[in-house]
């Protein structure tokens, strides 16, 4: 429920221990460096820091290479959801360190760069052959030589034209006409149903004029012959294929020799990558400092409760150290680094998915989670379904190493489904009304009556009754956490006012209401109207005290209670949870139903029923689930927190090892 409380330190530290004092900070992963804007910058120092950083940079972006070109190859590949649910090699940081081999590595990418800029190469060549194979289709019957077509020879030039199939025998009369015996053509070979002509046409040089201007007027379209084409179509056919044979054989070749490189390449590249994020987040923090000809200062954060830690890691460099606890300078807000009991530490991941609580606010993980969790059962509904789910997701949490974000996200949803089985037990509702659905299971029925408690389907009215209860419940103790936080920071007239008015006139309403329905008697309800009296007082004299005239204070305060429809509709939201609730007994009750129809189906009857009955509660399960989790959510995000959070804090990010591609293990550390 508490955030953690922060101090900031600085560290001067000599050259020569700078990195290895840093690397023991890192190990440890409790320290956020933070920039230091004072005292003189040793302009060479920084130069060899970036350079170190740029070198780092550089292996990096060999690793995103290499990890890039040899992953879709890898043989031995395994699982990408169990990589993501954790399944990854385990390792210590000095062997770690121990096995990052730069002069091995980059022999290796050089290699590999080298490989793979010649396999790029001879694909663009198969391409570029191929188009001209390609091209060499349109012209496959032209007899003479092709090289007539692009630079000709001294004397005679060529070109290759389209003529309109009905222009045709005119433009042929018209070559002859003009050019006299100085030309020679040849029809191409063409399907009839074209609607044009392709001739191949020779002449003198000196005439090509004259052939333009014949084209011109009977708009041919010049058809373009491939500089690299010389000899006749036939025998330059003969030589591509040859061409693209050999080299296809080439790329062929070489993308073995890369599928080979794929084994080794990539485990260094992934541990090495590892080794290299290490020492770039590190030179990140290195930099934030201040560098001067013998020592580095640096400033940091770091949460009290690791003080002693921190002190304990520095202790041994004091005679090459000086290191102080700092004030933060005037406005700064320390980092903020949220703190919960183990119960509802599994909600972090949803605060934080909102917004980071300003530092010295409120944590509302621990408020919420009993909320959110109840929410979560009785928007998902079905004791069956919540086993299914708490069993799989135990699974995972049990088996996998999973990453600490998925692993309390499993863990929320996992209590969640908890929840779901109790509410799903108090209403009687099993995979839907399966026990009473199928025959076979009518022996359950005694024991699944002797739980039930509710029934929302005949009677909606009292669980509707419950869920807007629980939403006034909630509400309200949002504005006694705003009321608390107020008068903690000593502003007691927002306090009483904006918090304690509304607190007294909803209460008031609600009691109100209890009393004219029966629900209050004797003296206690004629009273109760006036509790409701005295917090509609309270806004209306205090609403308005930012007017600056009576009236306006008066006219203010008045309005402010319309105000009341706003929290009426946050109750009103919560009647979700009834909705959500039966929806998902109801499409269990019609995938049941379903199954039943089709039982007594001759031979496929109950092979069918099976498949309807496992098909529709996956498919029940995983569209209702989705639908609980967002509508719980949504409850805490718009009408819980919209009392009382304050969500403008920067996440506590400290400078720890952080690894991709293998976990560090805590005791080679």
């Amino acid at each position: 429920m508490a955030l953690a409380e922060m101090s900031k330190a600085r560290i001067a530290v000599h050259r020569s221990v700078a990195d290895e004092l840093i690397g023991k900070l890192q190990a440890i992963g409790c320290c956020e460096f933070t920039k230091e804007s004072s005292g003189p910058i040793d302009s060479a120092a920084m130069f060899q820091l970036r350079a170190r950083q740029r070198h780092i940079d550089e292996l990096l972006s060999d690793v995103r290479f290499t990890v890039r070109l040899l992953e879709p190859l890898e043989v031995n590949k395994g699982s990408s959801i169990a990589r993501m649910l954790g399944d990854v090699p385990t390792i210590g940081i000095s062997e770690l360190t121990a096995k990052a081999d730069e002069d091995r590595f980059r022999t290796f990418v050089t290699d590999l760069r080298e490989k793979e800029r010649k396999a790029t190469e001879t694909r663009a060549e198969i391409s570029r052959l191929k188009g001209l194979l390609t091209q060499l289709i349109i012209l496959s019957s032209i007899k003479y030589p092709l090289e007539f077509f692009t630079s000709g020879t001294e004397m005679i030039g060529g070109a290759v034209y389209t003529i309109p199939r009905e222009s045709s025998e005119e433009f042929v009369s018209r070559l002859e006409s003009e050019l006299g015996g100085f030309v020679e053509y040849q029809k191409l070979l063409q399907n009839e149903k074209d609607t044009t002509i392709i001739f191949a046409v020779l002449f003198k040089k000196s005439d090509l004029e004259k052939i333009q201007t014949v084209a011109c007027e009977f708009s041919a379209g010049r058809l373009d012959v491939p500089k690299d084409l010389e000899l006749t179509a036939e025998e330059e056919r003969k030589k591509l294929t040859a061409e693209i044979e050999k080299a296809e054989k080439e790329e062929a070749l070489l993308s073995a020799e890369i599928a080979s490189m794929a084994e080794e390449g990539l485990e260094m590249a992934r541990y090495y990558g590892d080794y290299w994020s290490i020492l770039r987040d590190r030179m990140d923090s290195m930099i934030s400092g201040v560098p001067t000809d013998d020592v580095f200062i640096w400033l940091f954060w770091m949460p009290k409760q690791y003080q002693n830690i921190v002190e304990k890691t520095i202790s041994p460099y004091e005679s090459l150290s000086e290191f102080s606890y700092i004030e933060p300078d005037e406005g700064e807000l320390p980092p903020t680094l949220l703190k919960n009991p183990g119960w509802s530490s599994s909600m972090e991941p949803l605060t934080l998915m909102y917004g980071t609580p300003t530092y010295g606010g409120i944590d509302p993980t621990s408020l919420m989670a009993p909320f959110f969790f109840l929410f979560l059962g009785m928007c998902f509904g079905d004791a069956g379904y919540g086993l299914v789910m708490s069993g799989i997701f135990g699974y995972f949490i049990i088996r996998h190493q999973l990453p600490p974000t998925m692993r309390k996200f499993f863990v929320m949803l996992t209590i969640g489904m908890i929840f779901s089985v109790i509410v799903g037990a108090l209403t009687g509702s099993w995979f839907g009304d399966s026990i009473t659905a199928f025959p076979f299971l009518s022996s359950l029925i005694p024991l699944k009556e002797s739980i039930q408690m509710l029934d929302p389907m005949n009677d909606p009215m009292t669980l509707l009754t419950i869920s807007l209860g629980l939403g006034f419940t909630q509400v309200i103790f949002g504005l006694l956490i705003a009321f608390k936080n107020s008068w903690s920071n000593r502003d007691y007239v927002e306090a009483l006012a904006d918090n304690g008015g509304w607190i007294i006139f909803l209460f008031g309403l609600l009691l109100t209401g209890f009393a004219s329905y029966g629900m209050i008697k004797g003296p206690a309800a004629g009273f109760m109207k006036y509790i409701a009296i005295a917090g509609a007082v309270i806004l209306i004299a205090t609403q308005g005290r930012t007017s600056t005239s009576i009236g306006g204070k008066f006219f203010s305060g008045l309005l402010s209670l319309y105000n009341v429809t706003g929290y009426l509709g946050d109750v009103l939201s919560y009647s979700r949870l009834l909705a959500l609730g039966l929806g998902s007994a109801a499409v269990g009750m019609v995938i049941n139903l379903l199954a039943k129809l089709v039982v007594g189906t001759p031979y496929v009857g109950i092979p069918l029923a099976i498949l309807i009955f496992v098909v529709g509660h996956i498919f029940s399960i995983a569209v209702n689930l989705l639908g609980a989790f967002i509508h719980s959510l949504r409850l805490q995000y718009v009408e819980f927190f919209g009392k009382f959070y304050d969500a403008n804090g920067k996440d506590f990010k400290p400078l720890c090892n952080v690894t991709t591609f293998a976990r560090l293990s805590e005791e080679k550390q």
